[in-house]
């Protein structure tokens, strides 16, 4: 008969009988001294388990020899060694697949469970029937009987189990998508033999039994972009195009939305106060939904504000407003006519020329985060900012950004693009909530026909800081400075048009 002792499969049968225990013993002394460095450290491949039963089959080993082998004893420690050495590399063989097999393969155990108990059980009949000779068949017999009455009694946790099965098959979802079924919507960390473990977003642990999960219809927010839509009603004296043209910049400005698809705005009913619009835009990741959605609605108040359009009420109100004293007035045209002066090339300006600036001097507010002017577009208004910070960047040549600097009230930004027409060369972004006076072109266009000096005398500041800016920069001789003041007179004069 061959030798199936674990002395024959470490090849330790050569060895005289106590060098072969000692061996043994220092073997088991080190698997020992394995299982309890791997407890103690954070390794996550290789548990102490199959150390463990390794080390436990060579000390059964080595109490077979304390008795005659071939009594009862010695052959039930025999198998024992056996079946625990056999255990522990399966354990150990199955705990190092993590080396090679993905996160989201191990994630979910079902089948390593199964592979594990069928490779035991051919463990344990192998060793039965090659040491204490064990009719296999018969065992075989019994336990099917057994495992009918266990079916019996265990219907809903082998439903639960087979449930699982067909998900692993099926892969509706896998470990890290966001889904939703039922009353459920969280995170799948992984599927067990009873139940589907999910992690909301108030960061709660669901354990969801497979059963109920296979019945019901699961929805995957990760198999590509997510759409979101949100109704908003806006008066009907807006026009609906320029309400659209709004709330699309919005939607295309707006952080976490994404690009692909483009989002839309599209007028879906007359209601009794307002016309409803659907904003509808697609995320990439369904974990920001809510972020974004913050943003997206955050934003467009702001952009609606900035436009002097209304969010109507649903009943019908009247509003009474005092006609404004002309003393209010004057008040308000003195503050601006302040505030204005502040900046260089209109400091010298008398006040009834900027009274002509006045009328097309509006008031913004910004949310932050918004983009107040973005590169490369042809500006025609400049903003003086009042109230907040804000940051310039640029566009880097690897598609990032580049931080230029921050402003802080009082600053003005964007009258180059407005005076020479040439595109902007950086994008204006709020740190804060700002607010800022807006002059558009119209507001210039009035004052130069009115006092045609004035153009020479704001194209002379201006040139002026172009020129200081390009010395610093490029150490520009004033041969370059002439030529730099002259193009941008003939610039402004093709402009506004005097």
């Amino acid at each position: 008969m061959a030798e199936t002792s674990l002395q024959t499969i470490l090849s330790l049968t050569v060895l005289a009988p106590h060098v072969r225990l000692a061996v043994e013993a220092g073997l088991a002394t080190a698997a020992t001294l394995a299982a309890f460095a791997l407890n103690r450290s954070d390794s996550g491949y290789v548990g102490p388990a199959g150390p463990i039963l390794i080390g436990a089959g060579f000390m059964a080993d080595i109490l077979m020899h304390l008795v005659q082998r071939t009594s009862e004893v010695g052959l039930s420690l025999e198998a024992l060694a056996l079946v625990l050495f056999f255990f522990g590399m399966i354990r150990l063989l199955l705990d190092l697949s993590d080396y090679v097999l993905p996160s989201k393969v191990r994630a979910s155990n079902i089948f390593w469970d199964l592979i594990l108990i069928v490779l035991y059980a051919v463990v344990v009949m192998v060793v039965l029937r090659a040491t204490l000779h064990v009719d296999v068949t018969s065992l075989l017999a019994t336990s099917a009987v057994i495992s009918v009455i266990i079916g019996f009694a265990l219907q809903d946790t082998l439903g639960n189990i087979f449930a699982g099965l067909s998900m692993q098959l099926q892969k509706p979802f896998e470990p890290g998508d966001w889904v939703h079924f039922g009353n459920y919507l969280g995170r799948v960390q992984g599927i067990g033999w009873r139940a589907t473990r999910l992690i909301t977003r108030d960061n709660e642990r669901l354990e969801i039994p497979n059963n109920l999960i296979a019945k019901d219809v699961v929805v995957n927010y990760t198999a590509g972009g997510v759409a979101d839509a949100i109704f908003i009603g806006l008066p009907y004296e807006e026009p609906p195009n320029r309400v659209k043209e709004i709330l699309m910049r919005v939607l295309r400005h707006a952080e976490g939305v994404s690009h692909h698809p483009e989002p839309e705005v599209m007028a879906v009913e007359y209601s009794d106060c307002a016309i409803k619009y659907r904003l509808r835009f697609w995320l990439s990741d369904y974990g920001t939904h809510e972020q974004v959605r913050d943003t997206v609605i955050s934003n467009v108040w702001y952009a609606l504000r900035r436009h002097s359009i209304d969010i109507p009420f649903p009943i019908r109100t009247v509003h009474l407003h005092p006609a404004p004293a002309s003393q209010d007035l004057a008040e308000r045209q003195k503050r601006l006519i302040v505030e204005l002066r502040q900046v260089d090339f209109l400091a010298g300006l008398s006040d009834e020329e900027l009274e002509i600036l006045v009328p097309n001097t509006h008031v913004h507010q910004f949310g932050a985060g918004e983009t107040l002017m973005h590169q490369g577009e042809v500006g025609d208004y400049f903003h003086i900012l009042r109230r907040g910070k804000v940051k310039i960047v640029a566009n880097a040549g690897n598609g990032g950004s580049i931080h230029i600097r921050d402003l802080d009230a009082p600053a003005f930004f964007g009258e180059i693009s407005l005076l020479t027409g040439e595109p902007r060369n950086a994008s204006v972004v709020a740190r804060s909530d700002v607010e800022v006076l807006e002059l558009n072109r119209e507001a210039f266009i009035h004052l130069f026909h009115a006092r045609p000096d004035a153009l020479n005398q704001v194209s002379e500041v201006v040139a002026r800081r172009i020129s200081e800016t390009r010395e610093r920069v490029q150490a520009a001789s004033s041969t370059e400075d002439r030529r730099g003041r002259n193009w941008l007179l003939d610039k402004m004069r093709s402009i506004f048009g005097v």
